[in-house]
């Protein structure tokens, strides 16, 4: 990598991706060969006259699928329904409070005003970074990787999470990073490859190809590097099958619901019914108000008192616990992932969802952990059941939450952003399952995506929010 040129890396695998970035990182071991960072020569010779501790990661920044904000006592100690509790908003800092405590080892052109400016975030600087959205949580990282003043700007999978709208605007943001002296590495899909860059690296079975821009986009056939996996329907319909589902009217109904924060409406008078069978999608712009929503139907939000919704034929507030609206729901999210204890296993994680845990902390029956090894087996996992879920990689994690998700053969999946980052490979598999899934006349799904080619065919009704209000 020379100066002046932006990278981008493509592979089938996200951990070939992961590896090669961590790798620059210093975050691997290099068996054999060499590293050399000549863009830190003087920054470093320099730090070292005045006796000063560095590094060249001390010039590198790197937005990474997983987030590791703190509280306020530096701790990760979050919870899912956290961000619902608005009593409890104080135990995480503001983004502008976040942001004005990151450090940077080399003054820059970044300051707080210009990376405020360029993610479209003024809006949000009163807001506890626990109550982003999905996309702005994304535009909150990639902001305080620029206060860093970098001069290599690390990026795995970056559109990842936002909205069509940004997403659109993301070329422009990438060229200004650029035009400030930065260079960049991003680690993204071959269709998504920004307009910045300069040359390609396609990484296949451990081995780099590199090329300049043209030449890969003249040459890729994505298709025909894309492989389609098949797994046992019929095995899926018979662990489906090992617990009954329950039947209802309708598994939500909403009337005139309104939620509001700090005098902020986040939803206004939305009506919305879903009946048994129906697969819906949700889509809306970052911060529309769909996880909001989607809190309400899992049980996760105390709004639902103060409004009129009934979920599984039951009106909220007459009497019935959050464990019997849980038990009927299944949930993936992109982000579910970073609320589980680290001491759990991928098994004990599958096994959790039969008693709507964040991890298992009761013992099961020997044909309990039987059916979580036959739903790993289901999904080719089966060989990481004893190891900790949050050291396997992204896809295997997601797949382990839909295994969560679906043991108890819940009658509505709720999938918010669930392909979020996988590979194409994983992608494939993973929303074939959800597709025969959403055949089940008993199974109701919800289906949050930016992404319209990543909707399953069983999808055939739509919801679209907009500033909190469904739109047309």
């Amino acid at each position: 990598m020379k100066k002046g040129e932006n990278w981008a890396i493509v592979s089938a695998s996200s951990i070939e991706k992961k590896g090669f970035l961590e790798t620059i990182l210093g975050k691997t071991v290099v068996f054999s060969g060499s590293l050399r960072f000549a863009f830190a020569d003087n920054y470093r010779q320099q730090s070292m006259q005045k006796s000063q501790v560095n590094s060249y990661r001390d010039l590198v920044a790197f937005v990474s699928q997983k987030y590791t904000f703190t509280n306020k006592d530096n701790l990760q100690n979050f919870y899912y329904q956290q961000r619902f509790n608005s009593s409890e908003s104080d135990s995480a800092h503001t983004v502008q409070e976040y942001l004005e405590k990151v450090e940077s080892k080399i003054e820059g052109y970044w300051n707080f005003d210009r990376v405020v400016d360029l993610l479209n975030i003024n809006y949000l600087l009163a807001e506890s970074i626990l109550k982003l959205s999905n996309g702005e949580t994304r535009r909150l990282a990639i902001a305080s990787a620029l206060l860093k003043n970098p001069m290599l700007f690390l990026m795995d999978e970056p559109m990842t999470g936002l909205d069509k709208e940004t997403r659109n605007q993301f070329d422009g943001i990438l060229r200004k990073i650029v035009d400030s002296g930065i260079q960049l590495i991003v680690a993204t899909k071959p269709d998504q490859i920004p307009n910045v860059i300069t040359h390609v690296g396609v990484l296949q079975d451990g081995k780099l190809t590199t090329m300049n821009r043209e030449d890969f986009l003249n040459s890729f056939d994505m298709q025909k590097e894309r492989k389609f996996f098949h797994f046992d329907v019929e095995k899926l319909d018979k662990l489906i099958q090992i617990n009954s589902i329950q039947k209802f009217d309708f598994l939500v109904r909403m009337n005139q619901v309104t939620v509001v924060y700090d005098q902020k409406k986040i939803l206004k008078d939305l009506n919305w019914e879903i009946k048994q069978g129906e697969c819906w999608s949700l889509k809306g712009h970052n911060g529309a108000g769909k996880s909001t929503l989607i809190s309400l139907i899992i049980g996760e939000n105390p709004q639902a008192y103060a409004n009129d919704i009934v979920l599984f034929d039951r009106k909220r507030g007459t009497g019935e616990t959050i464990w019997d609206i849980k038990k009927q729901v299944g949930f993936v999210s992109a982000e579910l992932s970073r609320f589980f204890p680290k001491n759990q296993s991928c098994i004990k994680v599958v096994l959790s969802g039969l008693f709507d845990t964040m991890g298992l902390f009761k013992k099961v029956t020997p044909d309990q952990e039987s059916q979580a090894m036959e739903w790993l087996s289901l999904f080719r996992i089966p060989n990481v059941a004893g190891l900790f879920f949050n050291q396997v990689s992204l896809e295997t994690q997601r797949f382990c939450l839909l295994a969560r998700a679906m043991i108890k053969s819940p009658a509505l999946l709720v999938l918010d952003e669930a392909t979020q980052g996988m590979d194409e490979d994983q992608s494939s598999l993973f929303l074939e399952a959800i597709n025969h899934i959403g055949k089940n006349p008993l199974i109701s799904m919800i289906f949050v995506s930016h992404y319209e080619n990543e909707i399953p065919e069983t999808v055939t009704n739509e919801i679209v929010l907009q500033d909190g209000e469904i739109f047309g």
